[in-house]
């Protein structure tokens, strides 16, 4: 009789051990399934049309964002040569260095090192105009070269000076007349130098580095430095060297 118990009650409990086992391992296999190989849940299989929504929004936006910016900034492109000749060049592989036309009368700002001459010319990426520009002043500390474009009468597109609206891991956009690269603003010193977490190589020297609102952050400084950052000298510090030094 004694056994008979002993048979029973060991049955019973290894019929809820199996149905336990059965239960945690399907519970268990759910979860690893979801982890490891990304199978979802009822739950997140009902919120995923929600989820893409979000996301396909999120990209459209920033996708809108970064080309309005794009739009806003490449009227102010510019590219200066030594030479006349290499301004009216059609040959693709002739490349200028690049500048940021800072005022509507035709203000422009470059790097230094690479227009040491006087004897320059501007060529409008906008419209494509050849005229001369008059170096009006340089500034031998940050490397910089301000310039006059000599052609009266004419209105130029500028780019927005950002105001206070920079802040760390916002989004950057470095461009100059045949592409742009994203980057991500990881220090500010309105002082010295911004820097972005990337490098840009030496066909971005001189280009304008701008905010998703299509504002000036600054100009990137940088002749192939190998570093992972570029430094960009601050919108704040071209605008007070343009009334300080140009005086206009």
């Amino acid at each position: 009789m004694k056994n008979n118990t002993w048979i029973k009650t060991f049955g019973l409990c290894f019929t809820v051990s199996l149905v336990v086992g059965m239960i945690g391992g399907a519970l268990t296999n759910e979860y690893l399934t979801s982890y490891l190989f990304g199978k979802l849940s009822q739950r997140q299989q009902e919120d995923l049309p929600i989820v893409k929504k979000v996301i396909e929004e999120r990209i459209y936006v920033e996708e809108s964002m970064t080309t309005n910016a794009i739009q806003k900034a490449q009227p102010a492109l510019a590219s200066l040569y030594t030479t006349r000749a290499l301004a009216e060049a059609k040959d693709g592989l002739v490349k200028g260095v690049n500048g940021i036309v800072l005022t509507t009368d035709g203000v422009v700002v470059s790097c230094n090192e690479k227009l040491a001459g006087q004897n320059l010319w501007y060529l409008s990426l906008n419209n494509k105009e050849v005229v001369p520009v008059n170096v009006i002043s340089r500034d031998n500390g940050l490397g910089l070269v301000y310039m006059q474009i000599d052609s009266e009468g004419e209105f130029y597109q500028t780019i927005p000076f950002v105001k206070d609206n920079i802040s760390l891991g916002q989004q950057a956009i470095a461009l100059n007349g045949d592409s742009v690269k994203s980057a991500i603003v990881s220090k500010i010193d309105p002082e010295n130098y911004h820097t972005i977490d990337r490098a840009l190589g030496d066909e971005f020297a001189c280009s304008p580095v701008v905010n998703l609102g299509g504002e000036l952050i600054g100009l990137a400084k940088t002749w192939g430095d190998k570093s992972d950052i570029t430094p960009v000298v601050p919108a704040q510090i071209l605008a007070g060297l343009l009334v300080e030094e140009v005086a206009l």
